[in-house]
Formats: structure tokens, C-alpha cells, sequence
């Protein structure tokens, strides 16, 4: 066979694929023209997009500490865990509740309803209105360099629509290949349709076949392609075991998350070549990350770990960090994921296992019991289908030694943690709004915009 042309496949795609890609391509225009339409000049903030499996928050919050060396820095995750406000930072803190409702209402929201009035099919989704929220705040607070973290995928994420300084892919796994496509190849073809002309690409995957795709594509873009691997993650692992970094705390003290520090630190000297290292270094030792096997009391820890991968490195971590505790693991799933596949790593950890529900997209508590019961053995499973119910039993069985793990779903963590019952609510029910109305009237989907005129 002649070497694969991976231009030519992602054709082949869209052509097979039309409708899809032509609408999802629309929306990337209409959410740049917006941008061109907010800020004509430009935005002031030097983006750097973050694309990949497993991850994207830890790098973005990495990149956000280490730059903020040489100025003033932001990001932007997703999803939240308890709050909106999560989703946006500034110097590391989340954006405050006055500030995401002055960028809603004196910014966004006035812009969108200007769009919608000129062409009803022109109305900005969920995830773009939050993009423009958080460029709206980065204008605002002068920042001069901001992390954007990618939804899902990269060639057609909203995100892919920003002008940016750099891209940064972390890995390419198997999430999402139910949207992403079913052969990794199409996944890595996705997420490293990220790339732009001339911006550079960065990446920490080193799997050969994913490096042969992100390479031709790079190629076919003409952006500068600068791998991250095992030589960098031991230079960086000897310097943080020196006298000055050998206390590592928060986000830092998961192993794998020395090759998230890794990626964001070649990326930090290619932006800031001058840059005081060491105290970029020192940054990342303080940083904290929620939801990353976070200590929320004594003997309950609670990480967002959703698929596959993440659930093999928790499960990585955990055996490594607490060999000799028990582990009473309290996990929801939701989406469209394989139970069994997402969790079969937790069967050399877990000493009990509660399954629960999630309160978006969840899926049956019973049905993923009766699905990961095959590769779990012994391990007594329970299921409790409410989240802070399932919390409580976990507490109450737990011995004197064993630790309680929530995992699995964003949603189960905050439905059994969130102090805010105002927003446990708001979170629960995202977008019933727009459900009810699709139920009421039709799918949506099936007009599709037509292309943007340029907005001035």
C-alpha cells in the first residue's frame, strides 16, 4: 500500500458526510464572524488552543500558571463541576458571578440577539455564547495569554474557529467514538484537524501510528510539528526531585500529570524563549485542579475520570499513592461509553464498588452494575441510583483504613458534592429548555444555516 494520504480521507469524509460537515463547518464561520464582529482589530488575548483525549484541563491549567511568570493569564475548561464560573479563570481564580453576567448582558447577549433578528438560523449555541463570554473577560481584565480548551474532537470544535498561537495536542485515545469515529486513525484525523497554517503544533502522543496522522496533517497544513516525549518527561521528572521541587502537592502529585507539565513547559519556552523556568517549574508543583483526585475530606477523594484512560491512571494512581487501604469506589457514567470498558482497570483497586447515576445524559445504574459485573470478579457491587445516597452508604461502610473514591461521571460527583442546591438544579436540567422546545416543534437539525455573510 502507498503511504496514506490523510488529506485526501478527511475529503473523502466530508464528501460521504456533507450535510453533517457543511453544517458543522457553517457554525465555525458564523462563530468567527461573530468574533470578527466583537473585536475587529482582533482580540487583544494571545490564544493557545488544547485539544486531546485525557488531559486538556490539566495542560490548560498548567499553561495558565507557567505563563503567568510574564504577565497576566486565563482559561478556558470545560465541563464545570459545580459552578459556571469554573469554565473561565483569570490568574488562576474562576471568573466572578458579577463578571459572567456583565459579559452576558452588556456583550454577548445584546450580539446574538442582533444575529438571530437578521437570520433566525443564525443562533449561537451553548458552548460558543461561553467562548465568547470568555474572550468578552479576557478583554476586560487585559489578559495577554489565555489557555482555550477544546468540547470534543478538534476539526470541528467550536474552538477550532479562533485565531490562535499555538495548538496543543495531549493524546488521542478511544472517548467519543461514537462522534469521533469508530478506527483511532479517525479520531487522531479529527483532533489534529486542529492544526492551522503556520501555527505550531505541539503534542505528547507517542503512539507511532497517531504520530504518522498528526504528522501528515501537519505537513498538509504547513504547521511546525514539535513532539513532546519520554526525554523531556525525565528531564522535568529530575529537576521537580531536586531540593527546591521535591515537595509536590495538588495537581503534581499524579505521576502521569508530569507529562501534561511537560507539553505545557516546551510550549511555554517556544512562546516566552527568556522565561524564568524554574519558577514556571515551581508554579506547576503549587498549581490545584478540581475535580483531579481531589481531597475533599480525610478519607474521600473525588476525580472527574470519565473514560478509559483516565480511569486506567486513577486506578494507576491510586494503587500507587494507597496500597494498603481499601477502596470503595462510587462511580456514575454518563454519554454514550462502554461501562465495562471504562472501568474494568478499577477491579485491582476496588474492594467495593457502588454504582449511581449521573444526572445528565446518565446512563441505568443497573445496567452498568450487570455490565461491568464480568471483569469485576469478587468485588461486591451495589447500586444506589442517587448520588448523595450512594456518597452515604459509602461512608457508612467504609472502614477505619479505607478511602471512598467518587468517579466516573462529572455529573454524578457534583449532584452527591454541590453545597449550591440552586445550581444542583440548574446542572441537572441543562438544557430542558431547548429539549422541550425540539420535542414541541421538530429537530432543529434538519435546517440547516445558510452561510454567514461577513458581519461588520
Amino acid at each position: 500500500m502507498s503511504t496514506p494520504n490523510f488529506s485526501y480521507y478527511n475529503t473523502v469524509d466530508q464528501i460521504y458526510n456533507a450535510e453533517w460537515a457543511i453544517h458543522k463547518l457553517a457554525r465555525l464561520e458564523l462563530l468567527r464572524a461573530s468574533i470578527v464582529t466583537l473585536w475587529p482589530q482582533g482580540h487583544p488575548t494571545r490564544l493557545i488552543h488544547v485539544v486531546g483525549t485525557s488531559g486538556k484541563g490539566s495542560t490548560c491549567r498548567f499553561l495558565e500558571v507557567g505563563l503567568g511568570v510574564a504577565g497576566k493569564v486565563g482559561a478556558f475548561m470545560s465541563p464545570h463541576l459545580f459552578d459556571y464560573r469554573e469554565r473561565i479563570s483569570i490568574n488562576g481564580e474562576f471568573a466572578s458571578q458579577e463578571d459572567v453576567t456583565w459579559a452576558w448582558e452588556t456583550r454577548v447577549k445584546p450580539h446574538c440577539l442582533r444575529l438571530s433578528l437578521a437570520n433566525a438560523d443564525h443562533t449561537h449555541t451553548f458552548h460558543e455564547v461561553s467562548i465568547l463570554i470568555a474572550l468578552a473577560l479576557f478583554e476586560k481584565h487585559e489578559v495577554a495569554w489565555a489557555a482555550m480548551e477544546a468540547s470534543i474532537g478538534g476539526r470541528y470544535d467550536q474552538s477550532r474557529a479562533l485565531d490562535v498561537a499555538a495548538v496543543v495536542l495531549t493524546n488521542v485515545g478511544s472517548d467519543h467514538a461514537d462522534r469521533l469515529g469508530k478506527e483511532r486513525w479517525q479520531r487522531v484525523l479529527d483532533k489534529a484537524g486542529s492544526a492551522r497554517p503556520g501555527v505550531p503544533f505541539f503534542t505528547s502522543d507517542t503512539d507511532p501510528d497517531n504520530l504518522a496522522v498528526i504528522s501528515a496533517v501537519c505537513q498538509a497544513e504547513g504547521a511546525p510539528l514539535h513532539q513532546v516525549g519520554q526525554r523531556q518527561v525525565r528531564e522535568l521528572e529530575q529537576t521537580l526531585a531536586d531540593g527546591a521541587h521535591a515537595e509536590r502537592r495538588a495537581l503534581l502529585q499524579a505521576g502521569y500529570q508530569t507529562w501534561n507539565a511537560a507539553l505545557s513547559l516546551a510550549v511555554i519556552r517556544h512562546c516566552y524563549p527568556g522565561v524564568d523556568e524554574r519558577r514556571v517549574i515551581e508554579r506547576f508543583t503549587e498549581t490545584q485542579l478540581l475535580g483531579r483526585l481531589w481531597q475533599v475530606e480525610e478519607h474521600l477523594f473525588a476525580d472527574i475520570a470519565h473514560n478509559a484512560e483516565k480511569i486506567s491512571a486513577l486506578a494507576g494512581e491510586l494503587a500507587t499513592r494507597f496500597p494498603e487501604r481499601g477502596k470503595i469506589i462510587v462511580l456514575g457514567l454518563s454519554g454514550h461509553r462502554a461501562a465495562r470498558q471504562v472501568f474494568a482497570a478499577l477491579a485491582r483497586v476496588a474492594k467495593t464498588v457502588i454504582v449511581t447515576g449521573a444526572s445528565f445524559k446518565g446512563q441505568d445504574p443497573v445496567k452498568v452494575r450487570d455490565e461491568i459485573a464480568g471483569v469485576m470478579g469478587a468485588i461486591p457491587l451495589l447500586v444506589i441510583s442517587d448520588p448523595q445516597q450512594a456518597l452515604q452508604m459509602a461512608q457508612t461502610i467504609r472502614g477505619v483504613d479505607d478511602l471512598v473514591i467518587l468517579t466516573g461521571s462529572t455529573y454524578t460527583i457534583e449532584q452527591a458534592l454541590n453545597p449550591d442546591p440552586y445550581l444542583r438544579t440548574l446542572n441537572s436540567s441543562f438544557g430542558w429548555r431547548t429539549a422541550v422546545d425540539l420535542h414541541a416543534h421538530g429537530s432543529l437539525e434538519l435546517t440547516l444555516p445558510k452561510p454567514p455573510p461577513p458581519l461588520r
